[in-house]
This record gives C-alpha cells, sequence and structure tokens, in this order.
C-alpha cells in the first residue's frame, strides 16, 4: 500500500473509500494501486516525539546572529 499526501484513482477499476477518517484507494484488477491518504506511520511517531520535547529558548543575540552583530553588541 502507498501512502500519499494526494491519492487519485489510477485505473476505472479504482474505488474511493472512507475508512476511520482516511481516504483509501481499492482495486480489484490491479492490487498495486492500494493507496491511503495520510503520513506514514513512522513520521507520526517522530513527530509526536518532536511535539513532546521542549522548545528551547533563544534569545534574540543567540537566534543565529552573526559574529559582527555579537561583537557589535558585546557578547564576544
Amino acid at each position: 500500500m502507498r501512502v500519499r499526501a494526494a491519492v487519485k484513482k489510477l485505473c476505472e477499476a479504482c474505488r474511493v473509500v472512507k475508512r476511520r477518517g482516511k481516504v483509501f484507494i481499492v482495486c480489484k484488477e490491479n492490487k498495486k494501486h492500494k493507496q491511503r491518504q495520510g503520513i506514514h506511520t513512522d513520521a507520526m511517531a517522530i513527530a509526536e516525539k518532536q511535539q513532546s520535547l521542549p522548545t528551547p529558548s533563544r534569545s534574540f543575540v543567540d537566534s543565529g546572529a552573526s559574529v559582527g552583530v555579537k561583537l557589535w553588541q558585546g557578547i564576544l
């Protein structure tokens, strides 16, 4: 089964089915046409881990300022 952001019918035999809030494409003639709309389960697990991590607080100076700006502000 292919997992895609946008699913579409690939032949005349393909049918659009909505199950458990997800859109599926099923095809009786060619099984390679099976598709599911959404993101991959591994990607969902990674996204959940990233959301649970605390975001580091950055000051204005530490937000990727160049060396010249840091010198001008007297940090270096």
